[in-house]
């Protein structure tokens, strides 16, 4: 290889170094820094600072990528810390008893400097689940049942428990009056805070403050982008994606993933909204579109930051947050300032309660609530340092009895509503009072149900199949045969979209439907909504089987006769009708008494 192709590849070699800024290696040294402080006592990261940037140094030269940088890093430190505690536990067993007191002393300032540690690390965590627990277990409790807001409830009083054992204050508890200090004891009680108190904390921060908790997780994955390998990925989908549109004439421009742009867009997005004068309308409106201009700006610096590399990333610390909290400020203030143009836009009925619109079909996410299912329980304070296995250690009652067996798959019934059997007399009331009707068309049976006058839902048993239809009476009056489907024997299935077709014309002027805040033609709109029904109803239709799989389950699969199997069946299927009737009605369903 001769000198200058020698030097090109040496060049290409350190292009990940140039990319690399220097506030990202700044941040690299000050917790290296604070990684080796912590090793001797009495130091501060301050004190070990200049070795850190050595140490730094060192590696960054001699690393091949920003992963191998990365990695290297992490391997050495875990090395010093593991040869830290190996020298330690090698002076403790050399000592001998002519100084064992001052090795007990020694032992119990370390176990009060551990314990401090621990509340350092987790005393603000177990404070934030202390203080918020009440009102995430009240709000756990209304929407996901009983059952799922008692297992929330004891773990949070388990969170409490190891909060006062490790002496973190909490408002309205009464401390411990000696706290355990045995290293055996801490050590045990870090085991299990290091596995559940994150856990516990996501969980209450998601219920309690939906923003807090979305900026964690993207700060959560803007480490995860800084991985190449991670980066690459989303890095080529996105530039394959650009190439499809702009071959399609969508977009002009495939470059749009570069340092520069990132910068254009960061610079759009940070700067300052005008103060508007009192009673000014054209500064209110230049003030609004600032704002929607910082949105735009916002999300496509996100959109651009996905498809930078890893160390082109290192330039821009933190930009998923920070675009995160534009956006969120942008439209509060927006919402604020125009709040007069969004009152009564969400139609009511007579009840006061939201009118049921089609879109709600799909944004209102059906699900399986499965009351058998609990979680494990936190063990109590006694079982912390206990030798036995968990295994082994006494169980709750909601533990003690037998595993659930997993549901298995049910495609159809097996006695409810099936050809030739009669209907039993319990389930038409049953029926009636969901405002569900009965169709039995030949050897096919079915249930019906409408939804205002934007969907209907129809139950079929064999298969049990679910399908949720657009739903226009006025529509459906007028319809000519649009969006029929001709099956085998002259029997037609019409399309999820076909209650929305009116012709294509009303006393000459074209029909229009107005859904997803898109108004357009039902020939154009049309095959859109029937995706987002298709979904909907195959989503349903996972949740009827659940269901029906409890019948084969557990105490179900005992039931051995027609009757008992009909029974459970019919169970199953007022659980269902209950699920959907309380999502699509935001939870104010009330059954309609019979006259």
């Amino acid at each position: 290889m001769s000198d200058a192709s020698a030097a090109a590849a040496a060049g290409r070699g350190n292009d990940w170094r140039q990319s690399i800024a220097q506030s990202y290696r700044s941040s690299e040294v000050r917790s290296i820094a604070e990684v080796l402080a912590s090793l001797e006592p009495g130091a501060t990261s301050a004190s070990k600072k200049m070795l850190a940037m050595k140490f730094e140094d060192s590696i960054f030269k001699s690393a091949s990528s920003m992963d191998d940088y990365r990695k290297t890093i992490e391997k050495r430190l875990n090395r010093l810390k593991k040869h830290y505690a190996n020298q330690q536990q090698q002076q403790q067993s050399s000592s001998g008893t002519f100084i064992a007191e001052e090795n007990a002393e020694l032992q119990r300032e370390k176990e009060l400097l551990f314990q401090k540690a621990l509340r350092e690390e987790y005393g603000a965590k177990l404070i934030y689940i202390a203080k918020h627990a009440d009102v995430a277990v009240h709000v756990t409790r209304k929407t996901a049942g009983e059952q799922k807001a008692k297992v929330l409830h004891d773990h949070c009083e388990n969170m409490k428990k190891r909060a006062i054992q490790l002496g973190v204050k909490l408002e309205g508890v009464a401390p411990l009056p000696t706290l355990n200090h045995d290293m055996k004891f801490l050590t045990q009680l870090k085991a299990m805070l290091d596995s559940s108190v994150d856990s516990v904390r996501s969980h209450v921060v998601k219920i309690v403050d939906v923003n807090l908790f979305l900026e964690e997780k993207l700060d959560s994955v803007d480490n995860e982008l800084l991985k190449s390998v991670n980066s690459n990925i989303i890095r080529k989908v996105l530039q394959q994606s650009l190439a499809d549109a702009s071959e399609n004439n969508m977009t002009t421009s495939t470059t749009q993933f570069t340092v520069d742009q990132m910068k254009k867009w960061t610079e759009l997005m940070n700067v300052p909204t005008p103060i508007p004068r009192r009673n000014q309308d054209a500064d209110q409106v230049r003030v609004a579109l600032s704002r929607i201009e910082k949105l735009r700006a916002s999300t496509q610096a996100m959109f651009t930051y996905f498809g930078l590399t890893a160390e082109e990333k290192t330039s821009f610390p933190g930009s998923m947050k920070k675009c995160s909290v534009i956006l969120k400020e942008s439209i509060a203030a927006i919402e604020k300032d125009h709040s007069h143009l969004f009152e009564d836009v969400e139609e009511k009925g007579e009840d006061g309660n939201p009118i049921i619109k089609l879109e709600d079909a799909w944004n209102k996410h059906l699900q399986y609530v499965d009351d058998t299912v609990t979680a494990s329980v936190a063990v109590d304070d006694d079982d912390i340092t206990s030798d036995e296995p968990a295994s082994k250690r006494q169980k709750t009652d909601e533990d003690s009895s037998s595993p659930v067996e997993p549901n298995k798959m049910v495609i159809s019934a097996r006695v409810l509503l099936t050809p030739g059997r009669k209907t039993f007399s319990t389930l038409i009331p049953a029926l009636k009072r969901k405002k569900a009707v009965l169709i039995k068309n030949g050897s096919v049976s079915s249930i019906r149900l409408e939804f205002g006058i934007a969907f209907e839902m129809t139950i079929y048993f064999k298969p049990l199949l679910v399908t949720i239809r657009a739903m226009n009476k006025e529509a459906a009056s007028r319809a000519t045969g649009m969006g029929m489907t001709s099956l085998s024997g002259g029997i037609q299935w019409p399309s999820l979209h076909q209650g929305l077709y009116t012709g294509e014309t009303t006393e000459g002027k074209p029909n229009h439907v107005s859904v997803l805040g898109v108004t357009g033609t039902t020939v154009t709109l049309g095959p859109i909504i029937a995706r987002k029904l298709e979904y909907a109803s195959a989503q349903a239709t996972h949740v009827l089987r659940k269901c029906f799989a409890e019948t084969v389950t557990g105490k179900g699969s005992l039931a051995t006769s027609d009757f008992e199997i009909e029974i459970l069946e019919a169970g199953a299927l007022i659980k269902f009708l209950k699920m959907v009737r309380s999502t699509y009605h935001n939870g104010k369903w009330v059954d309609v008494e019979e006259d």
